[in-house]
C-alpha cells in the first residue's frame, strides 16, 4: 500500500461462468445454492460487498443473521449481481466469536465472491459452497513484517453446537503455539485470531478440525510481498479442505512482472518432499510450508497432498505497477472445462494466465476463436502448456475439450487483482488407484461404445467426483473426460470412425492406465436389440434380444454394487449362429438392499468377448417391514436357506431349536444394517425331524418350523 496518489475509484466485478463440455455428471466444485462466508478485519475501514453471478437466470437471499440483515438478490444469466452488506461484518474481536456469518441461499447454483474494499488496500476471495466444505483445514495466509501486520485467519459455522480444535502455529492472544485449544460455534457465528506481533509471525500452518463442516479464512491486514517490501495490500483466500488438495501443479508467471512471483507451498502430512523444476526440495513436515519465487514457467510436485498460492509482488519489488494479491492456485485434477472470466474496471492492463493439455492447444477458444498455438509454451515434460493473454476489458469466455486452467488478473499504478477462473472441490487428496476396463474390447465402426475408469481410496472404497481424463492415440485420436459416480466409476464413451485400434489412456493425477479398444468394419457376433431390467422384490430379472447371432457361445451375466468391481452372477447359453430373433432372461436372486449395475459379457465360441451395458442402475429398496420367510427347500438335507427382512439397523439373533425346546444351534447373533438376508442352515450334525428356528430383534419375533429327512 501506499500513501501517494491512488486510483480511489475502486468498483469490482467479478464474473465466474463454469461451462461443462462433457455430458457426465459434474464434479464437486465452487458453485452451489448455499454458502456461509465471512470477511475478515482489513487495515482500513472496508466496504464489505458480495458478487453473485450465475449461468442461469435465478434468484436468492443474502441474510446476516447477527446484525438482523437480509436482502433479496436476482441474477440475470451470465450477468453479476452486488449485495453490500454492513462494514461490521468485517470487524472483529480478536480471539472472541462473534456472530457476523454472511448466509447466501439460491433458487439455482450461484457463484459468490466477496470483496474486501478499502482505499489503497483490497482484495477479494472466492466463496466456497457449503456442500464442499469440510472438517480439516490448515491455514494458508503470509507473515508479518515490521512494516505491515496482522497476519490472521477466519471460521465461520454452518452447524449448531459445531466443536472447532484449533492448534495455532505461533503463540498469538495468549493462545499457545502448539498446543489445541477447543471453541464451540453455532451456525452463522464467527471467530477471528490475529497477530500482530512485529516481524515475522506467520499463521499459516495452523491446524483446524471441526466437529461439523467450517468454512476457513486465510488473511493478513496489509501483507509486504516478499518480506519486508513495499508496499503492502490487504489479501485474503477461502481455504479448501485438505481432503481436495493435490500432488500436481504447473506454473504461468503473471504477465509483465519483472522479478516473478512469490509461490508458498504448504504441506499437510509429515515428510512431504516436493519438487519444483524437478528439483527436490528438503522434506517438510504437516503445516510447514516451501517459499520461492518463480520467473519462468515450472511443474511443481509432491509425494503428498499440498496447498499452493501464487502472489503478486509489490510493485517496489518487481519494478511494475500494482501491489500484492493472493491466488490459490488448483492441482490440475481440479481443473474445470469452460471459464466466462471478467475483468475488474479501473485497471490499464488485464491478463489472462492458461494452463492447457497439449492436446488442445490450437483448439482451445477464447471468445470462440481458437488462440492461437504460438501463444503457447510447453511447460516441461508435464504435457501441459502454458500462455499468457492479454484482454481487452469486459467478458471472456473459454472452452477446451479437456480441463484446463484459467486465471484472471490486472494491474494498475499501486494496484492489482487476479482470481483463479475456478476449480474442481473434489477429494482428490484420497485417491490411491485407477483401474480403466475392458482391458481389450472389439467393436463394429460407427458405433458408440464405452471405456469405466474405477478410482478407489486406500481402503478400496470409491472415490466420487474425481475427474478422469481419457486420451485416445490410434486410428481415432481425441480426448475427453468423465467424473467418478457415486461407484467410483467414470464412464467414457465415443464412436469409432476409422478402423483399426485405440489405444486409450485414462489418468487422473499421477495415476494413469491403458486399455486398447479395436474397430473393424465386420458387423459384430451379436446385434443387440434391446436390454431391460425389472425388479421383484429381492430379485432382479434382466431381459435382452438379439436381432442377430453369429458363433455366440453364451452370455456371463457380471453385475457391481457400491464397490464399483464386477463379480459374475451368472452365465446363459447363446444360440451359436441365427438370423432369427433371439430373447433372454437370467434372474439374479436374493440380493441385499442396494444399488447395482449389470452388464452382458457376450463370448464367442473362439474365445473373443463385447460387453453390453445395463443403461439404468438397479435399487433394492429397504423392507417396510420385519419378515421371516419359509426354509427352503423343506423337507431338507442337509442343508436349507433360510430368509428375513429388517426394516431398521438392529441387532439380530437367529436359533434354531429341537421339538424338545432345547437351542441346537446359532445360525447369526449380532448387528445388521437394514435390508433383505439370506443365510444358510447346515443340518449334517442333526438327526430327523423337527426343528423350529426363530428369529429375534428389540422390535420383532418369530417362529417357523422346519423338517429335517435324512
Amino acid at each position: 500500500m501506499k500513501t501517494l496518489n491512488k486510483v480511489s475509484k475502486f468498483v469490482l466485478i467479478l464474473m465466474l461462468t463454469l461451462m461443462t463440455v462433457s455430458s457426465s455428471k459434474a464434479a464437486l466444485d465452487s458453485k452451489g445454492t448455499d454458502f456461509w462466508l465471512m470477511f475478515n478485519g482489513n487495515v482500513s475501514t472496508p466496504v464489505t460487498t458480495l458478487f453473485i453471478t450465475s449461468d442461469v437466470n435465478t434468484s436468492g437471499t443474502v441474510e446476516v443473521p447477527g446484525l438482523a440483515f437480509s436482502v433479496p438478490f436476482v441474477v440475470v444469466a451470465n450477468t453479476v449481481t452486488s449485495v453490500v452488506v454492513p462494514t461490521s461484518t468485517a470487524t472483529h474481536t480478536n480471539n472472541v466469536i462473534d456472530n457476523k456469518g454472511i448466509h447466501v441461499t439460491s433458487v439455482d447454483e450461484v457463484t459468490v465472491y466477496g470483496l474486501n474494499y478499502a482505499p489503497f488496500t483490497t482484495d477479494a476471495y472466492l466463496g466456497l459452497p457449503t456442500d464442499i466444505l469440510g472438517t480439516d483445514y490448515t491455514v494458508l495466509t503470509f507473515n508479518n513484517t515490521s512494516t505491515g501486520t496482522g497476519v490472521q485467519f477466519g471460521i465461520v459455522a454452518t452447524v449448531n453446537a459445531t466443536t472447532v480444535t484449533i492448534t495455532p502455529s505461533v503463540t498469538t492472544a495468549g493462545r499457545t503455539a502448539g498446543v489445541p485449544y477447543n471453541i464451540v460455534m453455532n451456525q452463522g457465528e464467527t471467530y477471528e485470531l490475529r497477530n500482530n506481533t512485529i516481524g515475522n509471525a506467520d499463521l499459516s500452518g495452523t491446524k483446524i478440525t471441526s466437529t461439523q463442516p467450517i468454512g476457513v479464512m486465510g488473511s493478513v491486514l496489509c501483507a509486504n510481498i516478499p518480506t519486508g517490501q513495499a508496499f503492502c495490500d490487504h489479501i485474503c483466500e477461502m481455504i479448501p479442505p485438505t481432503n481436495t488438495w493435490g500432488k500436481n501443479f504447473v506454473t504461468v508467471p503473471l504477465k509483465s512482472r519483472i522479478n516473478g512471483d512469490t509461490w508458498r507451498i504448504l504441506a499437510s502430512e509429515n515428510a512431504t518432499t516436493v519438487t519444483i523444476g524437478g528439483v527436490a526440495q528438503a522434506p517438510i513436515n504437516a503445516g510447514q510450508f516451501i517459499n520461492t519465487i518463480l520467473t519462468a514457467q515450472t511443474i511443481i510436485t509432491s509425494d503428498k497432498p499440498v496447498l499452493v498460492a501464487q502472489y503478486s509482488n509489490g510493485s517496489n519489488f518487481s519494478g511494475n505497477p500494482g501491489d500484492p494479491f493472493m491466488m490459490i492456485i488448483p492441482p490440475f485434477e481440479q481443473y474445470l472445462a469452460g471459464y466466462t472470466l471478467t475483468t475488474v474496471s479501473g485497471y490499464a492492463a488485464h491478463h489472462i494466465n492458461i494452463v492447457a493439455p497439449n492436446s488442445v492447444v490450437g483448439s482451445l477458444t477464447l471468445d470462440g476463436v481458437p488462440v492461437p498455438a504460438i501463444e503457447f509454451t510447453p511447460i516441461g515434460v508435464s504435457g501441459f502448456s502454458g500462455a499468457q493473454l492479454t484482454v481487452v476489458p469486459g467478458s471472456h469466455t473459454l472452452a477446451a475439450t479437456l480441463p484446463f486452467g484459467a486465471f484472471q488478473y490486472g494491474f494498475n499504478t499501486d494496484d492489482s487483482y487476479g482470481y483463479p477462473g475456478g476449480l474442481s472441490l473434489a477429494p482428490i487428496a484420497t485417491v490411491s488407484s485407477l483401474d480403466v476396463t475392458p482391458e481389450l474390447d472389439t467393436n463394429v465402426v460407427n458405433t458408440q461404445h464405452c471405456v469405466d475408469g474405477l478410482v478407489l481410496d486406500n481402503l478400496g472404497n470409491p472415490v466420487v467426483g474425481v475427474r478422469v481424463d481419457f486420451l485416445r492415440s490410434g486410428a481415432n485420436p481425441g480426448a475427453g473426460f468423465a467424473f467418478t459416480n457415486a461407484n467410483g466409476i467414470a464412464q467414457y464413451c465415443y464412436t469409432g470412425t476409422v478402423v483399426g485400434t485405440d489405444n486409450i489412456i485414462g489418468s487422473t493425477g499421477s495415476l494413469s492406465d491403458t486399455v486398447i479398444k479395436v474397430w473393424k468394419d465386420d458387423p459384430l457376433p451379436v446385434e443387440l436389440s434391446s436390454f431391460a431390467s425389472v425388479i421383484n422384490g429381492t430379485d432382479v430379472t434382466l431381459m435382452w434380444s438379439t436381432t442377430s447371432e453369429t458363433n455366440n457361445s453364451g452370455f456371463d451375466i457380471e453385475r457391481s454394487s457400491v464397490s464399483g468391481q464386477w463379480t459374475k452372477a451368472g452365465s446363459v447359453t447363446g444360440n451359436g449362429t441365427t438370423s432369427e430373433q433371439q430373447n433372454y432372461t437370467f434372474t439374479d436372486k436374493n440380493l441385499n438392499s442396494g444399488t447395482y449395475n449389470y452388464r452382458l459379457k457376450q463370448i464367442d465360441y473362439n474365445g473373443n468377448f463385447e460387453y453390453f451395458n445395463l443403461s439404468n442402475e438397479v435399487i433394492i429398496a429397504v423392507p417396510v417391514k420385519f419378515n421371516l420367510s419359509q426354509n427352503y427347500p423343506n423337507p431338507f438335507n442337509p442343508s436349507t436357506k433360510i430368509q428375513f427382512e429388517i426394516p431398521v439397523d438392529a441387532n439380530v439373533k437367529l436359533s434354531v431349536y429341537d421339538n424338545s425346546g432345547k437351542l441346537v444351534s446359532v445360525i447369526t447373533d449380532g448387528f445388521k444394517p437394514a435390508g433383505y438376508y439370506t443365510v444358510d442352515f447346515n443340518a449334517t450334525n442333526l438327526s430327523s425331524g423337527i426343528y423350529f428356528y426363530k428369529l429375534e430383534t428389540p422390535q420383532y419375533s418369530k417362529v417357523l418350523k422346519m423338517s429335517v429327512i435324512k
